[in-house]
């Protein structure tokens, strides 16, 4: 599997854009395509196919199935086929990515759910867009006016929430946190809501332990309280398990 580089700087945003057409499995064909996978290589495995003359072996493929162009990240099928056997059947293994570069050039890639990638590809007007976004969208358990008015640091989003977390059940956490193991919230109150997977906090502030991100404050709201919410990620092979964060 290749090692994920560094990427030193960042294609234009402007050469980075594909056409809207599709081939016969939902994925990006038409012109750009190509461009945005090679941007892409650093967030992705080696792709390789290497079988026998009996047909036994291992082959890994990409194919792009959304790309946003102002958040340069793109949705991308990690397909893994493979024979044991002469004469046995082709199998096939397969992980959607969401996947692009950090703020300081270092490359990510996080699973995302098949099924809100294939739902979006099927919908009339798709775009490559609107497949990066309902794959977000699956990733925060979001709308998409929260995800309009949200603040991102990596996989980890502030969310404005309405009314006072604090009026039912809760539990005080405090006023600084770490979830998903390397982002830090500073708020002036932080509490847990039974039956919620997400903590509560009033006036938030991320810091990024690696400082592989920039300090993310609560965006705009009428309220105080937001809910700071880390990504879910989908079951993946090994050839395409999450990198970065």
């Amino acid at each position: 599997m290749a090692r994920a580089q560094k990427k030193s700087s960042h294609v234009a945003r402007s050469a980075l854009t594909c056409s809207p057409q599709r081939g016969a499995y939902g994925e990006l064909c038409g012109q750009g395509t190509s461009a945005i996978l090679a941007h892409l290589t650093a967030t992705l495995p080696e792709t390789y196919a290497e079988f026998d003359k009996k047909g036994r072996g291992d082959a890994v493929n990409i194919d792009l199935y959304g790309w946003d162009a102002d958040q340069s990240v793109g949705v991308v099928q990690v397909r893994h086929a493979f024979r044991r056997y002469r004469d046995g059947f082709l199998n096939i293994r397969k992980t959607y990515v969401l996947c692009g570069y950090n703020e300081n050039g270092e490359p990510f890639r996080h699973p995302v759910g098949s099924h809100a990638v294939r739902a979006a590809c099927n919908k009339e007007g798709c775009t490559p867009e609107s497949v990066v976004r309902a794959s977000q969208r699956w990733m925060w358990g979001v709308t998409d006016k929260q995800l309009d008015d949200a603040r991102r640091q990596g996989d980890v989003l502030i969310v404005p929430h309405r009314g006072d977390p604090t009026v039912g059940e809760h539990r005080p956490l405090g006023s600084t946190v770490t979830i998903a193991g390397t982002h830090v919230v500073e708020a002036e109150a932080i509490v847990r809501v039974r039956g919620k997977p997400w903590v509560f906090a009033k006036r938030p502030v991320l810091r990024h332990l690696k400082g592989q991100h920039r300090d993310a404050n609560a965006p705009m709201s009428d309220g105080q309280w937001f809910t700071v919410r880390a990504a879910y990620e989908a079951d993946a092979w090994d050839f395409s398990a999450r990198l970065g964060d």
